[in-house]
């Protein structure tokens, strides 16, 4: 979204002792990145974090600040004393009070917030919710939901998918479901597997993926004490999560609460059926027996299972999929708020 601009641009990484991969830094080619020092001791990074952060505001005096993710603890502090040149980029997890907005991220993200001069939501039900926590912020509030790669948008045959079954999995399979969102208790990944494994168990011609994406140790080692032959797990970068779209022939996601997933948005991009449970904000994306089976309880996953494996997809175009018509409202956004063009 920002690498047109003709500007000196910097990233500053997270603080989370995780390295960026040789192919995100070669996506950013046109930024100066700037990566945290490994510091295991948690609170210690946090603290170095908050002065690098501090020290970086002060000597580059940026004219623009986008931050994406607002629950970011100490480092919001700095971040919100330079207030009137910030963007937050919020999503689900970190404005939701069933996920992050707790505690003392709840607190540090409240500041950044009040200061902030704008602030985005993927939809009009996040803006809902933001609106709710405080009605102050309502008249800085933009939707904004990013769109979707054009990696994404893609036909593929049907001989061309066995293909990329047999590359990415090592043989084929007359279907393939894939329980696309990261391995934690939220996101309920043992409710699926034991749902999928009690119809689908003993049939090896249907396999369920599941992605390692931010796995939680303890409760993946519980959970695959029910594998069977048919169900299997894989580390996917982003960068071919396309291709393992274009291989499977249904999503599933049944989080305990979710904002507007990026998952489930290029899920549509690739054309494929989604299995989820009914939430308020899968409305704008998700419509029953079209592009999506939409559950009520996880007692009628057998009937979704049935439903995507028997029945055609009815493909619905939505503009906030569009990734260079999202980017257009951007640049113009801060243009207007910051003068940045």
């Amino acid at each position: 979204m920002l690498e047109d601009l003709p500007y000196k641009k910097y990233i500053l990484h997270n603080a989370n002792n995780q390295p960026l991969s040789p192919e995100i830094l070669a996506s950013y080619a046109n930024f100066t990145i700037l990566e945290h020092p490994k510091i295991n001791a948690i609170k210690l990074r946090y603290l170095y974090s908050f002065f690098y952060t501090f020290y970086l505001l002060i000597t580059l005096n940026p004219k623009l600040i986008v931050v994406h993710w607002a629950s970011r603890l100490y480092q919001n502090i700095p971040l919100s004393l330079w207030g009137r040149r910030v963007i937050v980029h919020t999503m689900g997890g970190d404005i939701d009070t069933k996920q992050d907005y707790t505690g003392k991220k709840k607190f540090f993200t409240n500041r950044l917030l009040k200061t902030a001069r704008l602030i985005s939501v993927k939809s009009s039900f996040l803006q809902e919710m933001l609106q709710g926590h405080n009605s102050k912020l309502k008249d800085k509030i933009i939707i904004l939901s990013w769109g979707v790669e054009e990696r994404f948008y893609q036909s593929i045959t049907e001989d061309s998918k066995k293909v990329l079954q047999q590359k990415l999995f090592g043989r084929s399979f007359d279907f393939v479901f894939f329980s696309i969102r990261a391995f934690k208790p939220f996101y309920r990944q043992r409710e699926i597997v034991e749902s999928f494994v009690k119809y689908f168990g003993g049939q090896s011609n249907v396999a369920l993926l599941l992605s390692n994406f931010h796995q939680d140790l303890g409760y993946f080692k519980e959970v695959s004490t029910s594998f069977t032959p048919n169900v299997f797990a894989h580390s996917i970068p982003h960068s071919q999560m396309h291709e393992y779209l274009f291989a499977i022939d249904g999503v599933i996601s049944y989080s305990i609460s979710d904002g507007i997933s990026q998952s489930l948005m290029e899920a549509l991009c690739a054309k494929k059926w989604i299995i989820a449970n009914r939430l308020p904000n899968h409305s704008m994306l998700l419509k029953h027996k079209e592009n999506a089976y939409l559950l009520e309880d996880i007692k009628e996953m057998k009937e979704a299972f049935t439903y995507v494996q028997n029945h055609s997809l009815n493909f619905h175009y939505f503009s906030m999929l569009d990734r260079s018509l999202q980017k257009k409202h951007y640049l113009s956004t801060l243009k207007e708020y910051f003068n940045v063009a």
